[in-house]
Formats: C-alpha cells, structure tokens, sequence
C-alpha cells in the first residue's frame, strides 16, 4: 500500500456519497489524522489500527449524516470522544454551527488542539466538567447526533433535552440498530420522540451495515 492510498480511499468514499472534496478540506483531513494518531499515543482515542481504518471507518462513517443537516444548522456533537462525527461533518460543511460536548478532560483537550491547528471556524468544544459545560445549551439544537453513545435509549434520554422543539436526534448505530429501535419506541415515545426516518446504509469498500436513526422532538 502506498502512502497516498489511504487518502485516494477518503476522496474516492467520499464521491460515493455525494461528496466532492476540496483540496483544501483534504489538508484538513490530513492535520487531523496528524493530531489523532500524536494524542492517541497519549490517551485512549481510538481504537483503530492504522490510518486506512481511521479514514474508512471513522471520517468515512462521519460524513454519512451530511445528507440530513440543511443548511446554517445547529449541530451538538453529544460525547464527541476523538471528535466523530462532528469534526468531519465541519471539515466539508463550513455552514454547520457545532458543539463537541465530552465529558472526559483530556479528550476535551484534543478537540480544542484540533481546532486550533485546523483552524476551523464555528465549532465550540465544551468539557462537562467547566462552569459552562452544558448550562447553557438546554433546547439550542436543530440536530444532537452520536456516534458512540450507548444504548439508543442512553442518548436520547441525555439528548433530548439539549433539542429545539421539532428537533431531530440522529443516531448512528450498527446493523442491530432497527431491533434496538423496535424495542424502544414506546420509551422514546414517553420522552416525546417520534421516528422520523431509519435508513440502512453501507459504508463505501466494506460490508459494514449501518442503521441511521432520526428521532424527532415533538
């Protein structure tokens, strides 16, 4: 494999999407994985093995929720961790207005390096743990997705107060996640949920299914 075959991987998953990346959004891409693969010597950020892994199963995996975020939307990225999928989502769409909320300190401080190297615009990283964590930000969200959350239940009982009234909770799960939704519903509907859409998608060069979840705030 040569050096440039991760990334020709990233431009080429990203076409099967929809997504045409700039230049200038690959550099980005690059100073990321940079600064991921320097801090996860550190802290425990990921688990996966090399670069091509992070590409096509994290910022890959991230850039499928484009397709549902219009325009000057408001995006809380909920236990961000290693910044999936909020990081990426801000990479391509400069339009996006997003939080990174984490819980775990030294995870909070990557995100802000991140930022400050890549120098991205319009996203906040928020630390549970400061004054200003969370207080603020009841009912501000047009979107609250995760990735890596819990159970579906965890996350839309942490996220639904963080929605606007009419906003959507996206949830990335596995291919289990159509039976974990089914057991759910009547739960999700005692916290004022609906289903708004469920989508099976598989990621571009593997055979991993994914179920997206949207889950409106009435």
């Amino acid at each position: 494999m040569t050096a440039k075959e991760p990334w020709n991987l990233l431009l080429e998953g990203a076409a099967i999407l929809g997504i045409s990346l700039t230049h200038d959004q690959m550099k980005a891409f690059e100073l990321y994985l940079k600064e991921l693969n320097l801090w996860r010597k550190k802290i425990n950020l990921t688990s996966r093995k090399d670069d091509r892994e992070i590409i096509l199963k994290d910022f890959l995996d991230s850039l499928t929720l484009l397709k549902y975020l219009p325009q000057e939307t408001s995006v809380l990225d909920l236990g961000s961790g290693a910044g999936f999928p909020g990081i990426p989502l801000r990479i391509v769409r400069p339009d996006l207005k997003i939080v990174l909320l984490e819980a775990t300190r030294k995870k909070a401080f990557f995100l802000k390096e991140v930022l400050r190297i890549s120098k991205l615009s319009g996203v906040e990283v928020r630390w549970t743990g400061e004054d200003r964590g969370v207080e603020d930000l009841s009912a501000s969200f047009d979107f609250v997705v995760s990735r890596a959350f819990g159970s579906l239940l965890a996350f839309a009982s942490e996220g639904v107060g963080f929605l606007k009234k009419g906003g959507i909770l996206l949830a990335m799960k596995g291919k289990r996640g159509r039976e974990e939704l089914e057991k759910s519903l009547a739960s999700l509907k005692d916290m004022g949920l609906e289903l708004n859409f469920l989508e099976a998608i598989q990621l571009p060069y593997l055979r991993h299914e994914r179920s997206l979840i949207g889950l409106k705030k009435k």
